[in-house]
C-alpha cells in the first residue's frame, strides 16, 4: 500500500488515544497525562531515547485494553480490581503493529505492584523498569482531580505516592518522583498542556512513509474498535473489503484504492466514544442511547482533523452517515458535498451490515441486500450508480467482504485465546471472555 504523504506517527497516536479516551469524561485526557508523567521520570532517570519512545507510546495507549466502561472506570481507581485483564488485552492488541511491540510489553506489566521486591517478576517474567514507571505515572494521573485547583493537589498526591514507596512502588521510582513532582511546572503541564510536547519529542517526529506501517496501524485501530464485541468483531474488516473493492470497479487509481481501504479500516474509529455496554445492548436502545451512537462519525472526523495529508481519507471515512438528500447525520450534506469516495464507505457500510451475520439474524442473501440497498437508494439516501454497480458485481465484492471477515474471525478467536492463556498462566479468569 502506497499513500502520497507520509503521516506523522505521533498524530496517529495521538488520535487513537483521544477517542479510546472519548467513552467517558471521567476519562478525557487521561492517556495523554500518563504520557506525559511518565516521560518526565524517565528523562529525569536519564533513560536511552528509545526506551523513553517505548514508554511515551505505552502512556499514550496503556488501556487500550480496557474494551469495556466499566473496565476503564475499574482502572481509574487507585486500587483497582482485575486490572491486569485490561493490561493483557492492550498488550494483545499492541503488539500485532511491529513498531508498538516493545511499548506491548510495558503495557502488559503495568500494573504489577512491586510488593517490596516480590513484583519484580510476575507469572515467571521479568517486569521491565519501564512498566513500573508506566505503574506510578498511571495511578498518579488517576488521582488527579478536575474540580480541584492542580498545585493545591500536588502536595496531597505527592504524599500519598511517597506512603506507597517500597510497596506499590520501588523505592527508587519513589525518590525521582519526589524531585520531578517538586517543580510546579511538572504539575501543570500535566492539567493544562495540549501539545503533547513530551510524545512528539519522544518520538523525534518519526513518520509512516511506508504504505506496509500505515496500513498495519490502521488494521489495530480496526481491532480495537471491532474487538470490543463479538458482534462488531469482523464488522470493519468487511467495510474496508467491500469499499477497495467497489472502489476498484468504478476505476479508481491504486492510490485511491489503497486510500479507500485506510479509510474503511477507520470509518468508525468515533464508535469508541460509544460504551460497548450500549453496542451490546440486546433491548431496544433508548433515545438517550441512540442519540450516543449518532455522535460517532463527528468523532471520526474530529479525532482525524489534524493529521496532515489525511484529509481524503478523514473525509471518506466520517461521512458515510450522510445522505444525498441532506438528512443524515452529523453534517447533513447534500449530494453536492458528498464526494464519490464518502458515498463509497456509505454502500460498503450498509451492504455489510445487510449480509453479515447478526446476533438476531443470519445475513441476508442477495435478493433481500439488492431490495433493501434499492430503497435506499430510491429514498435518497445511496447514489443509484454505485448502487448498480455493486449489484453487476454482488458476488465479486461478496466474495472480497466474506474472505476478509473470514480472516478477522481468525484473528478474534486468536485475541481470545491468547487472553484466555495470559489469565490463566496468571492464576486468574478473564470476565471480559466468560
Amino acid at each position: 500500500m502506497k499513500i502520497d504523504q507520509p503521516i506523522q506517527l505521533f498524530e496517529m497516536i495521538r488520535c487513537l488515544s483521544q477517542a479510546v479516551d472519548l467513552v467517558s469524561p471521567i476519562i478525557a485526557d487521561h492517556h495523554r497525562r500518563v504520557a506525559h508523567i511518565a516521560v518526565s521520570i524517565a528523562r529525569e532517570m536519564g533513560l536511552s531515547p528509545e526506551k523513553v519512545r517505548d514508554l511515551a507510546i505505552a502512556g499514550a495507549l496503556h488501556d487500550v485494553g480496557g474494551l469495556s466502561l466499566a473496565m476503564r472506570l475499574d482502572a481509574l481507581q487507585f486500587e483497582c480490581h482485575n486490572a491486569h485483564e485490561h493490561a493483557a488485552l492492550g498488550y494483545l492488541l499492541l503488539k500485532t503493529f511491529r513498531p508498538f511491540a516493545g511499548a506491548a510489553e510495558l503495557v502488559r506489566f503495568h500494573h504489577v505492584e512491586w510488593d517490596t521486591g516480590k513484583g519484580a517478576e510476575f507469572c515467571d517474567e521479568q517486569v521491565p523498569r519501564e512498566s513500573q514507571i508506566l505503574h506510578l505515572a498511571d495511578r498518579i494521573a488517576a488521582l488527579l482531580k478536575p474540580d480541584v485547583a492542580v498545585l493545591t493537589q500536588a502536595k496531597i498526591i505527592s504524599e500519598r505516592i511517597l506512603a506507597q514507596s517500597g510497596k506499590m512502588f520501588p523505592l527508587e521510582l519513589g525518590e525521582v518522583f519526589s524531585e520531578v513532582a517538586s517543580r510546579e511546572c511538572f504539575w501543570l503541564e500535566a492539567i493544562f498542556s495540549k501539545t503533547d510536547t513530551n510524545l512528539i519529542q519522544a518520538l523525534d517526529r518519526a513518520k509512516l512513509p511506508l504504505g506496509e506501517d500505515l496500513s498495519g496501524l490502521t488494521r489495530l485501530i480496526c481491532r480495537v474498535i471491532d474487538f470490543r464485541s463479538p458482534f462488531t468483531a469482523t464488522h470493519t474488516s468487511g467495510v474496508a473489503a467491500s469499499a477497495e473493492a467497489l472502489a476498484r470497479l468504478a476505476g479508481f487509481s491504486e492510490l485511491d484504492c489503497n486510500r479507500m481501504e485506510v479509510a474503511g479500516f477507520i470509518h468508525d474509529l468515533g464508535k469508541l466514544a460509544v460504551p460497548s455496554e450500549i453496542l451490546d445492548k440486546k433491548a431496544n436502545l433508548t433515545k438517550e442511547e441512540f442519540d450516543i451512537i449518532r455522535t460517532h462519525t463527528y468523532h471520526t472526523d474530529n479525532i482525524l482533523k489534524p493529521i496532515k495529508g489525511f484529509d481524503t481519507i478523514r473525509q471518506w471515512g466520517a461521512l458515510h452517515h450522510e445522505r444525498l438528500d441532506g438528512k443524515g447525520y452529523p453534517f447533513h450534506l447534500t449530494a453536492k458535498d458528498l464526494p464519490t469516495g464518502s458515498r463509497i464507505i456509505s454502500i460498503a457500510d450498509a451492504f455489510v451490515a445487510l449480509t453479515e451475520n447478526r446476533p438476531y439474524r443470519l445475513g441476508l442473501d442477495r435478493q433481500e441486500v439488492l431490495l433493501l440497498l434499492g430503497n435506499m437508494v430510491r429514498n435518497c439516501a445511496l447514489d443509484s450508480d454505485l448502487v448498480e454497480l455493486l449489484a453487476e458485481n454482488f458476488e465479486k465484492i461478496n466474495h472480497r467482504r466474506i474472505e476478509a471477515q473470514d480472516e478477522a474471525t481468525g484473528e478474534y478467536r486468536n485475541f481470545i485465546g491468547h487472553a484466555q492463556e495470559l489469565q490463566e498462566a496468571c492464576g486468574q479468569r478473564s470476565s471480559w471472555f466468560a
